[in-house]
């Protein structure tokens, strides 16, 4: 956040006075594409970096030439009465970060479309030039297939912002607040609460200091008390990191996988008649399961070169997003820290006069009842009143509470991913089905169907397409919230390097679970298929509710959680204050 050039504040803004910051020419916007301009730039606090934002390129800059950069940042927005999206952030927190936490806020939609699109218009080209075996052994399936639209995905994660016609318009403080007009500047900063109360939402950056600053907590606090927490959303800058990290270890994956079928075409089939043989002999005759362990070992061979990757992102994951929670619970706004002593005043009193008498909770509680019954009100725990007597209290609860609420009811706890997200992290596997189904797993169509046991070309390829839909759909997903229950069972021991031994085992673990599910998924599918009989189907059947099942326990419970915070109950009558992190009812 900007400070104001020298003395500190002597009297922030009423958020309610906002035609007189309008009048003043003070309450500005910006766009995406601009505050995404050479990597986000702006975000880098340097000398150096807020020149080259401001388009002057000089190693020894004048006073001037800091003023002529200063002047084309601030022209380069523009004056309104609102903005879509305020960005709240911590300049604790790296530029690099901070770009690509954005780029995925705004660019995620596009690229996933843009990735799809470029593999649907190739496979149409395709099949329109020579039919559905025209790809089989030949080299162009996997760049064609995965290649290709996971290009066009990080191509569009990077850079759809500048090419995107309508976009949001953004406050951000370096791009609009003047940074070299002193007098300006200090009348900008004072009416933050009005920005930030005009503003449709506030989309907090996080990282783990942003808490522990003053200035980003009256950000917060306002947006609280004229928006409400339906109106924050949190975006951990630890996440796009993540994901991207888990998309390269996928593309990584299947890249090997590829590079082994074009020097060994079918090494699959030929690999695992081996391998078979030798399970078989511990085994014995029973060829269905043979297979399904086969298969399976060759998929965890094939995993082991991810697991490194991927435990040092999972467990970035899991410790980042429990201290995002556990920050919360824990706030304290007497703790935040601020730049300039003499802010500390004006901005705790603001935060005062938002959550005096505890109004705000009681206005959030009407506005969250929605549409009930008379006598009916939403399930809540109850605090005296004496509990909201400091209104600095009152924003603790609320931060402890309510706001985290909402955090959690958006991102959920530290075990929880969303469906969704797991399928963008296996985008690479998506398209690799397509180039092995296509592709005839690297040989020609004709020697892949004789050779793993299909008649005709109809059938090896609705076979593959249905064992690939079942794997993607309900067992590679899988693998996220299971890595990290095993991560957090093995760290729940301590933290030293047995521990960390055991939760990179525990990842591995994960990894084979689900490599020996796939097999087992596709083996069974398979057999039901060309050598059907009621206890193969049965088997299948079985398996198949089992992982329905599971999905919906590791990927709804979040959606169930969100409807018991929800949840309304008849016949209580409104009391005092609502509260809702905790505590007992009043004494009588």
């Amino acid at each position: 956040m900007a400070r104001p050039a020298s003395g500190g504040l002597h009297r922030l803004r009423r958020p309610d006075s906002f035609d007189e910051v309008r009048k003043s020419g003070l309450f500005r916007s910006s766009t995406p594409c601009h505050l995404l301009s050479r990597f986000a730039i702006v975000f880098q606090d340097t000398l150096e970096a807020f020149l080259l934002a401001g388009g002057v390129r000089t190693r020894f800059p004048t006073m001037q030439q800091v003023k002529l950069a200063s002047e084309s940042l601030f022209n380069a927005s523009a004056e309104t009465d609102a903005v879509d999206i305020f960005i709240g952030h911590s300049w604790g927190a790296g530029r690099w970060s901070k770009f690509l936490a954005l780029c995925m806020y705004f660019n995620l939609g596009t690229a996933i479309k843009c990735a799809c699109g470029s593999w649907l218009l190739v496979v149409t080209v395709l099949l329109g030039w020579g039919g559905v075996t025209i790809l089989g052994g030949s080299y162009l399936a996997f760049p064609c297939l995965t290649y290709l639209p996971i290009s066009c995905f990080f191509l569009a994660f990077l850079f759809a912002h500048q090419i995107m016609g309508e976009t949001p318009s953004v406050w951000v403080d370096k791009l609009c607040i003047h940074q070299t007009n002193p007098d300006l500047k200090a009348k900008q900063v004072a009416a933050l609460p009005v920005f930030v109360a005009r503003s449709r939402r506030m989309l907090i950056l996080w990282d783990d200091t942003y808490f522990e600053r003053l200035w980003c907590n009256l950000e917060l606090a306002t947006c609280a008390r004229f928006g409400g927490a339906e109106k924050v959303e949190v975006l951990p800058l630890w996440l796009a990191p993540w994901l991207l990290t888990s998309v390269l270890s996928q593309l990584f994956f299947v890249t090997l996988w590829r590079v082994l079928e074009q020097v060994f075409p079918n090494w699959g089939a030929a690999w695992l008649e081996g391998i078979t043989d030798h399970v078989g002999m511990i085994l014995g005759e029973k060829q269905m399961l043979v297979v399904a362990i086969s298969s399976g070992m060759m998929l965890c061979i094939l995993n082991l070169p991810i697991s490194v990757p991927c435990f040092f992102s999972f467990r970035m994951k899991l410790r980042s997003h429990q201290l995002l929670l556990d920050q919360m619970a824990a706030f304290d706004v007497r703790n935040a820290k601020c730049t300039l002593p003499a802010d500390r005043g004006p901005i705790e009193q603001q935060v005062r006069e938002l959550f005096k008498d505890g109004d705000v909770l009681e206005d959030q509680e009407a506005k969250a009842t929605g549409d009930v019954d008379a006598g009916e009100v939403r399930l809540q725990r109850f605090v005296g009143v004496n509990y909201f007597r400091d209104p600095l209290q009152s924003f603790n609860l609320y931060v402890r509470g309510t706001l985290r609420d909402s955090v959690i009811a958006q991102i959920g706890d530290e075990l929880f991913v969303p469906w969704r997200t797991c399928l963008i992290a296996i985008l690479p596997v998506i398209f690799y089905a397509s180039a092995s189904v296509l592709g005839c797993d690297g040989a020609p169509c004709e020697t892949s169907i004789k050779l793993q046991g299909f008649v005709s070309v109809g059938q090896y390829m609705v076979t593959n397409c249905m064992v690939w839909a079942l794997c993607i759909a309900l067992v590679l997903p899988l693998t996220f919230p299971i890595t990290l229950r095993t991560l957090k069972f093995a760290f729940s021991f301590g933290d030293g390097p047995l521990q960390h031994v055991a939760a990179f085992l525990c990842c591995v673990s994960a990894s084979i679970c689900n490599c020996l599910c796939s097999s087992f998924i596709g083996t069974l599918f398979y057999f039901v298929l060309v050598e059907y009989s009621v206890k193969k189907l049965l088997l299948f059947v079985v398996m198949l509710v089992g992982l329905i099942m599971q999905n919906a326990w590791l990927f709804c419970e979040h959606i169930q959680r969100q409807s018991r915070n929800e949840m309304s109950c008849r016949c209580i009558k409104r009391q005092a204050v609502y509260e809702a992190v905790g505590g007992s009812l009043p004494s009588a």
